[in-house]
């Protein structure tokens, strides 16, 4: 135990065997599915990148001049089959503004389309990691977290939200209206935005306030100018799709979530009682924020991104991103500050738990998505209340912090 306490198992060359064999098999599960296609169809018989199939054809029917089609099951998976050959169904869930993402990308072809949105989100979420951790090998050990192929292989935007949520954190404090603006695009996945609104208040960043709302005004009207009122009108109306059809009825899987919400509804209990524990989880993280007001930039981040994903029922695995970008901040502030007892073996733990956490939960109810999130909040609010004001792992006397660095 005390060695878990520690973290001194986490030596460097352990951690660097483990990011090695995380990023090869990483790696060789994304080229099975590029060699092993027919087409533009995977070996499991889905579309390679298989989500991101919703957002290519949302952005051809909407340069096609089609856009309300978007939200209608019948088109867009006619459209889906007419490309890929094969029945995958598929939904769109998001406002008009993620179009001004997806038409233009979906102007190349389907293959290139998916790689050049592949490199992008590995571009941001770089970049973003650059600006939070201490050092490139950091940067290398977070990348190579099995969270990488899992958003990758299914072509998803999770990435694409922990940056814009980890850049609006980085330069809150440096430049708040850019910040502003960072968090006013997380107007696409408004969900995972639910904590920005506590923290301007309590740090009273009323720039940023103006840069998100400038931001958004700017987004909807772009939207409105190129697709009208009536792509909004048909947003709107497709929302009963994701609350009652996805989370309250489970029907793409309650194991590939990762709420509060979707762990009671898979334990059998009843839909008020998610309701009420996914509450919860929303009012913890805003006492969260509230309580880390004083802490350091650091840790209020990470409670922020661990509040993000207590707060929505509406959360699927790949987004457990945003934990991730929690954890570095987290991790950025220990290498500064000390590591408190069990913080590195907890970094660990939600770094490398992706791997198992969608069998886990669909063989075994475990929610190790949920617990990993639960874990972050918790580290979080204890180095918040700390202040180091009980005993922090000596760092100058342990061989490595969690990935793999001196720790000093």
């Amino acid at each position: 135990m005390a060695t878990v306490a520690s973290g001194s198992w986490l030596t460097r060359d352990r951690v660097s065997a483990f990011a090695i064999m995380s990023a090869i098999g990483g790696a060789a599960m994304l080229l099975f599915l590029w060699l092993a296609r027919n087409g533009t169809v995977d070996w499991f018989g889905t579309p390679v990148g298989s989500d991101f199939t919703a957002f290519w054809h949302g952005g051809r029917l909407a340069s096609a001049g089609e856009a309300v089609r978007v939200w209608d099951l019948a088109a867009l998976n006619a459209a889906v089959e007419s490309t890929h050959g094969v029945v995958f169904p598929t939904a769109w869930i998001y406002p008009p503004v993620v179009l001004l993402v997806f038409t233009p990308i979906a102007a190349l072809p389907y293959l290139p389309a998916l790689f050049a949105w592949q490199l992008l989100s590995i571009l941001v979420i770089g970049l973003t990691l650059r600006a939070i951790l201490p050092n490139d090998r950091a940067l290398l050990v977070a990348l190579a977290s099995p969270l990488t192929a899992m958003v990758l292989a299914g072509g998803q935007n999770a990435f694409m939200t922990a940056a814009l949520l980890g850049a609006g954190l980085v330069w809150l404090e440096r430049r708040p209206v850019l910040a502003g603006g960072f968090f006013g695009a997380l107007l696409y996945k408004p969900q995972l935005a639910l904590m920005i609104a506590p923290l301007i208040l309590v740090t009273r960043s009323w720039r940023a306030l103006l840069g998100g709302i400038l931001t958004m005004a700017a987004l909807v009207l772009l939207s409105l100018l190129f697709w009208g009122v009536e792509s909004w009108r048909v947003f709107f109306e497709s929302l009963s799709l994701g609350r009652v059809d996805i989370m309250e009825k489970g029907v793409t899987g309650y194991f590939k979530s990762a709420s509060l919400f979707a762990a009671a509804r898979q334990w059998g209990l009843p839909i008020d009682f998610a309701y009420g524990l996914q509450a919860c989880g929303a009012l913890a993280g805003m006492w969260g924020v509230w309580y880390a007001r004083s802490a350091s930039p650091a840790v209020r981040a990470a409670i922020v991104c661990a509040g993000a994903a207590l707060s929505t029922p509406y959360l699927f695995d790949y987004d457990m991103a945003v934990v991730g970008i929690g954890a570095a901040f987290l991790y950025s502030d220990a290498v500064r500050r000390g590591f408190l007892t069990f913080e590195k073996s907890a970094l660990a733990f939600i770094w490398g738990v992706p791997w198992i956490v969608r069998p886990a939960a669909q063989l075994l109810g475990l929610p190790l998505s949920q617990f990993g999130m639960i874990l972050l909040f918790c580290l979080a609010v204890r180095r918040a209340r700390s202040g180091h004001g009980h005993a922090a792992v000596d760092v100058e006397s342990l061989s490595s912090d969690v990935a793999g660095l001196p720790a000093r």
